[in-house]
């Protein structure tokens, strides 16, 4: 991993003035499975408007406490709009070795392409309901749990895979499913997608990859939060 990078937990200041605007701010949370607006690309995207720059260079993840985030950056969060409490951002560089047994927690839009019949596009597909719907609709509720547990497990083995890592059943919980609508332009139908919660303990089987794996992100929609994995030592 070339690129220098920053590990950030930044906080919507809690002063009167911003504490006015976190409902405009924040955006109506509908809860469940119907999902949210997700206004947090729009927040964390303006600590990063630097100049002409478009090219997302930048992870980041709410936290279960609404108003902060943490963000793996090429560049060092600006608030230019003073919104935000920053932390000192930290450069991210962990001495790692193989053989390491690492926690970490991962929020995930896993997808899997599956090519159309009529016009041999290849799409993504939530992996939950991919597997659902190979069951009658009378019994995907009472099978989501499983779809759940074993298409994601088998999504994560594959990212660690590519990724310089390894995991093992008992060290994984998975849970959290939910949908997510995000509003666009009113000509334009809104984005969908789904996240799972990943939260374990995992092995370092190549530094080198695992690094430059967490660097990317894992799984889709990571404008929209997902895709940075938080890591700790065991």
């Amino acid at each position: 991993m070339t690129t220098a990078l920053y590990f950030s937990q930044v906080r919507l200041k809690r002063d009167a003035s911003v504490k006015a605007l976190l409902p405009l701010l924040l955006g109506g949370d509908k809860g469940g499975d119907k999902g949210s607006q997700h206004p947090g690309h729009h927040l964390v995207w303006s600590l990063f408007a630097e100049g002409s720059r478009e090219r997302r260079d930048f992870l980041w993840r709410e936290e279960e406490r609404r108003g902060g985030f943490w963000i793996l950056s090429e560049r060092i969060p600006c608030d230019r709009h003073g919104l935000f409490d920053i932390r000192e951002p930290k450069p991210f560089a962990p001495a790692l070795a193989e053989g390491d047994r690492l926690r970490f927690s991962l929020r995930a839009n896993p997808v899997v392409r599956r090519r159309q019949r009529a016009s041999g596009r290849s799409v993504k597909h939530d992996i939950v309901m991919d597997a659902l719907c190979e069951h009658p609709s009378g019994e995907r509720a009472e099978r989501r749990f499983d779809a759940m547990r074993e298409r994601g497990f088998a999504w994560l083995g594959r990212q660690g895979a590519g990724a310089g890592f390894s995991v093992a059943g008992d060290d994984v919980r998975i849970d959290g499913y939910r949908q997510h609508r995000v509003a666009r332009k009113t000509s334009e139908k809104a984005m969908a997608f789904s996240t799972l919660d990943f939260d374990g303990v995992l092995s370092v089987r190549d530094p080198a990859a695992f690094l430059a794996g967490i660097a990317r992100g894992f799984g889709a929609a990571k404008a929209y939060g997902c895709g940075l994995m938080l890591i700790r030592r065991a």
